[in-house]
């Protein structure tokens, strides 16, 4: 007889117990692959939903001219020389080699004019990225622009000017009627002019210019610094920069859900190998009378420690499959009621499986090391007077 013979035989002959011991690490290695597949997949969903709120890449003309501010940075309204940006550039933008990782561009026209006597900035923009761009714009007051004669304002604007939805006011060659008023957003657009971008060009007189192209880009699927050195060759003479502190703050957003999910699932193991550990110990006391006969027909203590630790494993390795299959099946089914808010995807991630097998056999094996020592330490004398 091996063994090997030995380890099987007595899991297969006190099945509660063996039962009780898989069971007890299937559920612990099955909660930490659920939190760590719902983290993963939470990532994928923020990080996704964060690439489309707000930009992060800001494409400027390379010359000098008037300088005007918005969101920041400081931009130029009149061009004293170079190149200038112009709506062709959206395209060029788009033909970039990870094109795919841009979701949003959102070209804009700022231009400095009076209404009612009072200097204000006009902000040609195309509403409909405008508004994929800044999700969290919301009208006060009015609707929503829908034809290209008319006008959005920020919250300051239209108190300072005394306008409101329906009024008619002189931009440039033309008129625009305000179709609503924007709520306070706390940046430089309460205090804007928001029209559509070929009718400011068009009453204004700037041909196909823009001052500034926004970007959102996906930098989840590609690192930021590469789409801008993309965008600096796809547009010589203008220069795109990253917005430092979204992207950072869209990447510590993405692996907080990471260091949460590792977090719990590291402590559900220390839970998992501590019942292995109290399960095993019980086991070794139950087990004096046999391990002093095993040493009294000539076993020696690294046979007893094999015999233990083979069962460990055995019990480990069949814990992180059933743990697996569980973790795996599981947040399926319960994703949908606890997080309806997001639509999570969960794919099958052979690196997952491997991590499941090797944690459960490793929590298994370091919680019965002390036991199978102890175990193997045991006089044999003393334990046969227990017959």
């Amino acid at each position: 007889m091996k063994l090997l013979d030995i380890s099987l035989n007595n899991l297969l002959r006190k099945k509660g117990r063996t039962f009780f011991l898989v069971s007890g690490l299937a559920i612990g290695i099955g909660a930490a692959v659920a939190m760590t597949s719902v983290g993963e997949a939470m990532n994928r969903e923020v990080m996704h939903a964060l690439d489309e709120f707000g930009a992060n890449i800001l494409v400027l003309p390379a010359s000098e001219g008037l300088p005007l501010s918005y969101g920041g940075l400081t931009v130029s309204a009149v061009n004293t020389g170079g190149r200038e940006l112009t709506t062709h550039d959206v395209d060029n933008i788009r033909s970039i080699r990870n094109k795919e990782n841009i979701s949003t561009v959102a070209p804009k026209l700022l231009v400095q004019t009076a209404v009612k006597g009072t200097k204000v900035l006009v902000a040609g923009v195309d509403f409909k990225a405008e508004r994929r761009l800044k999700k969290w714009w919301r009208v006060a007051a009015g609707l929503n622009p829908r034809e290209r004669g008319e006008a959005l304002l920020g919250k300051d604007a239209a108190a300072r000017l005394n306008i409101a939805p329906g009024d008619s006011i002189a931009l440039g060659r033309g008129t625009v009627r305000v179709s609503g008023v924007l709520d306070n957003t706390g940046s430089q657009d309460d205090g804007l002019i928001f029209a559509d971008l070929t009718w400011v060009q068009e009453h204004f007189r700037k041909g196909n210019a823009v001052s500034l192209i926004e970007l959102s880009a996906l930098c989840s699927g590609c690192p930021i610094e590469d789409i801008v050195a993309q965008v600096n060759n796809a547009l010589p003479g203008a220069r795109a920069v990253a917005v430092k502190e979204t992207v950072e703050l869209k990447m510590q957003a993405m692996h907080y859900f990471h260091k949460f999910s590792l977090g719990i699932s590291a402590l559900l193991l220390i839970v998992a190998g501590m019942i292995i550990f109290f399960a095993m110990t019980a086991s070794v006391k139950e087990r004096v009378q046999e391990i002093g006969l095993f040493r009294a027909i000539g076993f020696r203590t690294g046979h007893i420690i094999q015999v233990l630790l083979t069962e460990a494993f055995i019990v480990s390795l069949l814990a992180g499959t059933a743990g697996y299959v569980l973790g795996v099946i599981s947040p399926r089914f319960v994703a949908p009621y606890l997080m309806s808010a997001y639509n999570l995807t969960f794919a099958f991630d052979p690196a997952l499986l491997a991590g499941s097998l090797a944690a459960s056999v490793l929590v298994g094996l370091l919680a019965s090391v002390y036991p199978a020592i102890k175990a193997g330490r045991l006089d044999p004398v003393e334990a046969l007077k227990t017959l």
